[in-house]
């Protein structure tokens, strides 16, 4: 009986001293897969914050492009409007027509101006 008895106590220490390892190798492997993930959730949260602001930026850059945009096509319309170009008629070297004449052309109704 003795014998039956230290092999069971032998059996049931190597038992309860592999599950703790077990356990523990379990609670550490949980414990780097949180801290990957939680690692992997800041580095992209990061990410996604970084892209936003860089959003933002280039949201106020394009208005502030739209803005000259319009200004410029606002000083292209002055400087092609008839009372500007009547204005600097007598700067430009323009010349006056005196006499039109027209080619027949092959199409009826179809006419080119010469000088």
């Amino acid at each position: 009986m003795a014998l039956l008895t230290s092999n069971w106590s032998n059996y049931s220490r190597s038992k309860t001293n592999s599950a703790p390892l077990g356990r523990k190798w379990f609670g550490l492997t949980l414990l780097i897969a949180v801290v990957v993930l939680v690692g992997t959730y800041l580095v992209t949260t990061n990410a996604v914050a970084t892209k936003g602001y860089e959003i933002k930026g280039l949201k106020v850059q394009l208005e502030k492009l739209q803005q000259d945009s319009e200004k410029l096509d606002a000083e292209v319309s002055r400087l092609q409007s008839l009372g500007n170009i009547e204005q600097d008629l007598p700067t430009n070297t323009f010349v006056a027509v005196e006499r039109i004449e027209y080619l027949a052309a092959v199409l009826p109704g179809a006419g080119v101006a010469v000088r």
